[in-house]
């Protein structure tokens, strides 16, 4: 332990301090919200582990739990009027369940069959949840044809083969349809299909905004979408999550890609809402992984000084992220997310097989 503290807190060519110093401002913008940078820094940390320094991967991967640790304290701190508390508590008591059938199957598995397996679950659990969406967006016209867009036949027209309206495009059909009815003389009230994006209220548009209806200071949690999941499919999802994500987090440390598809498709959670509930739950998990690590010896008092320093960094690159993240358009950094959690699985099953 401490010939690899020596080594990462050394400058360059021995040292890797400025190395560790831009993984952790990598880390925190990714915990952050900004899509992909946590995946970057995670594969970083293997890449970069000291290979002159007996059991170098496990400390460096263990030096990653007490960073992660700040961080998400910090996150959900930053966006704790978005979290969704029923969400992290849905999945937790699956979670460990399959944290202990993990830790079971690790000694039976090798490090390659893990990850082909946890590669073609993250997919498998991708494309059930997002195939309807993938089709909208590669073949909008053949969506429209068999309902899969939620649209009803009289936009068809109006939104030229696109499977759903973003802000604009709603506002621009309001208005047209308003300027038809002012035309005509008739001023009754027009009956539309609410789109995400606009509030209908007696024939008059306005604009959606992210905050509660109960109180404007609060952001809402959720997505607006046409059509809800039923709570018995999200329990039966959080079920199937808890306990494969679980196990995977102790086969290969890859939960966060399973994770992100549950938030962000089938809780359905908005943006801001989805980086604080995926930081508070990710902050119990690693609160439990603390004590593994200290026992199992990669982890120890030598590192600490470190780490809070490290940590530090990473929770101003969190803090950055934030402005970043709200600016992002929410259909764009759904996209954003989902593109890199298949990613991580065809990374998973490439490393597995090669």
């Amino acid at each position: 332990m401490d010939d690899y503290v020596k080594v990462a807190t050394a400058l360059p060519p021995t040292g890797q301090l400025p190395t560790l110093i831009g993984i952790a401002l990598i880390l925190g913008l990714g915990k952050g919200g900004v899509p992909g940078l946590a995946t970057v820094a995670t594969a970083a940390t293997v890449l970069t582990a000291p290979s002159n320094v007996p059991g170098g991967l496990g400390y460096a991967v263990a030096l990653m739990v007490p960073i992660l640790t700040m961080i998400d304290i910090y996150a959900a701190y930053l966006h704790r009027l978005a979290l969704d508390w029923p969400t992290v508590w849905l999945l937790l008591p699956t979670s460990f369940v399959g944290m202990v059938i993990g830790q079971i199957a690790d000694r039976y598995m090798t490090d390659r069959g893990a990850r082909v397996l946890v590669g073609m679950i993250l997919l498998g659990i991708l494309a059930l949840r997002t195939w309807k969406d993938v089709a909208i967006f590669l073949f909008p016209n053949w969506a429209i044809r068999h309902q899969l867009s939620g649209d009803s036949k009289e936009h068809k027209e109006e939104i030229e083969g696109k499977g759903s309206m973003d802000d604009d495009e709603a506002r621009a059909l309001l208005d047209k349809m308003d300027a038809a009815t002012a035309a005509k003389g008739n001023h009754a009230d027009v009956v539309v299909e609410s789109s995400p994006g606009v509030d209908i209220e007696g024939g008059n548009n306005k604009p959606f905004t992210t905050s509660s209806s109960t109180n404007p200071t609060i952001p809402a949690t959720r997505r607006t979408k046409k059509k809800q999941l039923s709570p018995a499919t999200r329990l039966l999802w959080a079920c199937i999550v808890g306990l494969i994500g679980g196990a995977a987090t102790m086969l290969t440390n890859s939960m966060g890609p399973i994770l992100n598809v549950y938030l962000l498709s089938v809780a359905e959670l908005s943006p801001q809402s989805y980086v604080g509930t995926r930081a508070m739950f990710f902050c119990f998990l690693n609160l439990g992984k603390l004590p593994i690590r200290v026992m199992g010896g990669t982890l120890g008092m030598p590192m600490v000084p470190l780490a809070v320093g490290l940590g530090f960094v990473a929770v101003l690159g969190v803090f950055f992220a934030k402005p970043i993240m709200l600016g992002m358009n929410e259909k764009t950094f759904v996209r954003l997310e989902l593109g890199v959690v298949a990613f991580a699985g065809l990374r998973l099953c490439y490393m597995g097989l090669s």
